[in-house]
């Protein structure tokens, strides 16, 4: 039996662990009510946010790609029920994967969540310090994806190593090739992101046909001013894909 099987939503706390930052949200009147703790900016500052309201929450769910904080979490929050999703609560047939025991289940939660709100299949970007375009087909099987460097670290990238370029503004010019310093390096990083979403999302029609394409992650807003294509910014995939799955009926 599954770690989730049966768990209730009632008073739980979501928690999705990503590389870098920590989201929080508890599903109230069929929406989510997100937690945007002012002054916490580590895992230890959220242990002692969610201490100070324990009478708040019944549980807590955590889905998570990072051993080291779910460990701090789980020791650090002994006084509630924690469940953890993991990709082992996934069937095996519903993931086209070769090394399904890596894939994080944060990919796969992201476009279970997708797929609830259209009939056909799906493309998630991911917009995080790693930006991960995945598909998911309408019947639910997740059959892989991209993992590439988010836009944050392609913005900064120079700033350690050639720390003489200035820093420029999020933006594609609109004149090609650069004219400038400020534009060619806008080209070489905002446009070459854009430009490398454009090809995935190419490839993935000619493979798989038609899809609905969202958007999601810290950086979802800022992806969504640089593309071109028709999308939808629904900033609670995972958190929708960790309600699907532990109350699949």
């Amino acid at each position: 039996m599954s770690d989730i099987d049966s768990f209730e939503i009632k008073r739980t706390l979501f928690m999705d662990v990503g590389n870098s930052s920590i989201k929080g949200a508890f599903y109230k009147d069929d929406e989510w009510v997100n937690l945007h703790p002012k002054g916490v900016t580590s895992a230890a500052d959220f242990i002692e946010w969610i201490k100070v309201r324990s009478k708040s929450f019944d549980s807590i769910l955590i889905a998570s790609v990072r051993v080291d904080i779910t460990n701090a979490l789980k020791d650090a929050l002994s006084m509630f029920e924690i469940k953890m999703i993991t990709i082992h609560d996934v069937p095996d047939y519903k993931i086209d994967y070769k090394t399904p025991k890596t894939l994080g289940v944060d990919r796969y939660l992201g476009c279970l969540g997708a797929i609830q709100h259209t009939s056909k299949g799906v493309v998630v970007i991911d917009g995080g310090s790693a930006c991960t375009l995945d598909y998911m087909a309408a019947d639910g099987v997740y059959h892989g994806g991209v993992i590439m460097p988010g836009l944050n670290l392609i913005l900064n990238v120079f700033r350690e190593k050639a720390p003489e370029l200035p820093l420029v503004e999020l933006g594609i010019p609109k004149e090609w090739p650069g004219k400038s310093t400020q534009e060619s390096l806008q080209w070489g990083q905002a446009g070459v992101f854009r430009d490398g979403i454009k090809a995935m999302l190419t490839r993935y029609r000619e493979h798989f046909g038609d899809f609905d394409l969202y958007l999601t992650g810290g950086d979802a807003k800022d992806i969504s001013s640089l593309i071109d294509e028709e999308h939808i910014v629904r900033l609670n995939l995972v958190f929708d894909g960790m309600k699907v799955l532990i109350s699949p009926h």
